[in-house]
């Protein structure tokens, strides 16, 4: 058994080190996507690093565009758009005691647009903890003839083997990596986080050897959750909605911190029965569903400080 255990160490280590030339050629300098500076605000002083997701073009794609981000007036957000080559943007913690923890955080925007609206305000609080935090901004708008989430669940398993790769480069564990999420993003984060056994895409080297579980999972208001009448804010137990049969819920499947609003036209009940079917598996969760909330919860008084209740449960679990 010893034996064999010195032998796993030795194969992972090989791994990990031929895995790590490829992750350090792909990691070259990668230039800001046009407006970036305006579209991440205070974050952006954070940025130390970019690391492009593939060394050519991505699965199915015929070009290598890594799009920009335009300012929707109505919205009063800035939006990435257009996106065929995807990346990681590596922040530094602000703290001074830095946390050998990161989280991968995700844009929403319906798997049309990357709404950078709630990034900034939500993101601060983790780097201010002490925590890394990588922002994937994937493939998008959505692939006709695949499913909606089919580009981006691929970058998503190649950014987490980049993050595995490069961990000891900037401090944080290569077993310390989690996802956060909204709407779209909490889509993501939730199917990458139950389903990572899944093979999405033909190798392309040998970082494509690592596996891709996530060690803790935060969802916040997931969209696309549900099935039969999913999306609908009147959706309940009663409705015959169940959680769709793409989340696998493999044994892999990590612990998960749930935000949702009680009046988000996405149902609540969609991270109501992703926590119901965590605690029938015994798989450390914690849910808040908040009364007189809508789709991106807003800052009512009971609403405010979820980010720091996120902060306490990651804690709580070791992270």
């Amino acid at each position: 058994m010893k034996e064999a255990s010195r032998l796993l160490v030795v194969v992972l280590s090989v791994i990990f080190m031929v895995a790590g030339a490829f992750a350090a050629e792909n990691a070259a300098y990668v230039s800001p996507a046009e407006n970036e500076d305006k579209a991440y605000g205070e974050l952006h002083g954070f940025i130390c690093d970019r690391i492009r997701l593939w060394p050519d073009l991505a699965p199915h794609e015929t070009e290598a565009d890594p799009g920009r981000f335009i300012y929707d007036k109505k919205g009063k957000t800035w939006r990435r758009r257009n996106v065929s080559r995807p990346e990681l943007v590596i922040l530094r913690p602000k703290a001074a005691k830095r946390r050998d923890v990161l989280v991968v955080v995700i844009p929403g925007g319906g798997y049309d647009n990357q709404s950078m609206g709630s990034v900034p305000r939500n993101t601060l609080p983790i780097l201010e903890s002490g925590r890394w935090v990588a922002v994937l901004h994937y493939r998008l708008p959505r692939r006709k003839g695949r499913n909606i989430y089919d580009a981006p669940r691929e970058d998503m398993a190649r950014a987490i083997r980049h993050l595995r790769v490069v961990s000891g480069q900037y401090g944080f564990s290569s077993e310390k990596i989690g996802a956060l999420g909204f709407s779209a993003g909490g889509h993501l984060t939730a199917i990458a986080a139950v389903s990572s056994k899944d093979r999405l895409y033909d190798p392309v080297d040998k970082l494509d050897d690592l596996p891709v579980h996530l060690n803790f999972a935060v969802p916040v208001y997931p969209a696309y959750v549900l099935s039969d009448g999913r999306d609908r804010a009147n959706v309940n137990c009663g409705d015959g909605a169940t959680v769709l049969p793409e989340f696998k819920f493999d044994d892999r499947t990590p612990p998960m911190f749930l935000v949702h609003g009680d009046q988000d036209y996405f149902s609540s009940m969609a991270s109501v029965m992703l926590y119901s079917e965590l605690h029938r598996r015994k798989i450390p969760a914690q849910l808040f569903v908040y009364a007189k909330a809508s789709h991106g919860l807003g800052t009512s008084v009971n609403v405010t400080g979820w980010q720091q209740r996120v902060l306490e449960w990651l804690d709580c679990m070791g992270y």
